[in-house]
């Protein structure tokens, strides 16, 4: 009788478990990994529209908000199915603008744990949602 080489049925199923199980834990730190990502790229545009709105008041003693058009602006790199941007010039002071993004749900991004992130005139970042975000 020969000695026959090769791979059970049992052994491979259990690989496939293993993977399987090791797949199924991996998976939700990816999904955070990405969001926090993508919020990260988002607040990085937010400080760019806040420098080219303060540049703007220098050189014409006014806020532009036209920068923000459509929930995006021209030079940012935000995925604009993840966030959308705009800017709310109603405020005084410190509040004299807020640049806003908010999370969007097709893409899942609201399942951020920072939900909303707001940037003042004063360069205040503040989120709606629960941790450390800023």
């Amino acid at each position: 009788m020969k000695n026959q080489k090769g791979v059970t049925l049992i052994e491979l199923l259990i690989v496939v478990a293993v993977i399987g199980i090791l797949t199924a834990i991996a998976y939700p730190s990816y999904q955070k990994h990405v969001l926090k990502g993508h919020r990260s790229q988002v607040m990085a545009d937010m400080i760019k529209i806040q420098l080219n709105l303060e540049e703007g008041y220098t050189q014409t003693g006014s806020y532009d908000n036209s920068i923000v058009t459509g929930g995006t602006c021209s030079f940012c790199e935000t995925n604009t199915n993840r966030y959308k941007l705009e800017i709310d010039m109603s405020g005084k002071g410190m509040e004299t603008y807020k640049i806003i993004a908010t999370p969007q749900t097709s893409t899942e991004q609201d399942q951020d744990s920072c939900k909303t992130l707001t940037l003042n005139a004063a360069g205040i970042g503040s989120a709606s949602g629960s941790g450390q975000c800023w």
